[in-house]
């Protein structure tokens, strides 16, 4: 699809134009040229974004086998805070893997939208839309095939929201150490370690009103 010639989305309104990003820190590597071209894709296809939503809870929960990542599914609740509400869209670092998506609950897919060779943008719509006031449960899944290795896996969040909680699933062989990381919104923001968990086949955090930013679980094998 080809970018229209509309005004550049400015950088600080990226995040509310997106939504949450799947995948982040993958993310967090992207060159400053493609989050441009992101902006231009998104924009140019007038996609749905996060504004008039309240983020309640988000529960993003992973499955890891031999070291690859297997899938990812978000389980979203949110509250509207404008009438029409229509849906949202995700980032998504391909990484070298195949990926799918499918809507669970509460959403249908819509728009699949190439960024470049590395990159996708994935359209999710409320089914159906929201009124002002509503609240929507809303839960979807990503399935990647391939073998690349992955040490980390997190969630991007654009808004605040009142419960956020990350799981790892291990099947087969565990890491050596885990911990949890956070990075904040800014640009220059750094990333720093918040604490060690022991390591178990399922590792969780729990996380009482996240601000924004990139909170992720990173591991050692």
């Amino acid at each position: 699809m080809t970018p229209t010639s509309r005004p550049e989305i400015p950088a600080t309104e990226l995040a509310q134009r997106i939504g949450d990003a799947i995948r982040p820190a993958v993310q967090k590597a992207w060159t400053s040229d493609r989050v441009q071209m992101l902006r231009r894709v998104i924009q140019g296809a007038h996609m749905p974004n996060a504004s008039g939503q309240k983020l309640l809870t988000a529960h993003h929960e992973v499955v890891m086998a031999n070291r690859a990542e297997r899938s990812a599914t978000t389980t979203l609740v949110v509250e509207s805070t404008a009438e029409d509400v229509r849906g949202w869209s995700i980032s998504v670092d391909l990484a070298q893997q195949q990926v799918s998506a499918e809507a669970l609950l509460g959403c249908r897919l819509g728009r699949v939208i190439p960024v470049d060779e590395g990159a996708q943008v994935y359209e999710f719509l409320f089914e159906p839309p929201l009124a002002k006031g509503d609240n929507r449960r809303t839960q979807h899944r990503l399935t990647f095939t391939g073998d690349a290795e992955c040490t980390t896996t997190g969630y991007s969040l654009s808004r605040p929201a009142q419960l956020l909680t990350l799981t790892v699933n291990f099947e087969g062989e565990q890491p050596k150490k885990v911990w949890q990381t956070t990075k904040g919104a800014q640009e220059d923001a750094e990333t720093k370690v918040v604490q060690e968990l022991s390591v178990a086949p399922m590792v969780e955090v729990v996380l009482s009103n996240p601000g924004p930013g990139l909170h992720a679980l990173e591991w050692e094998w």
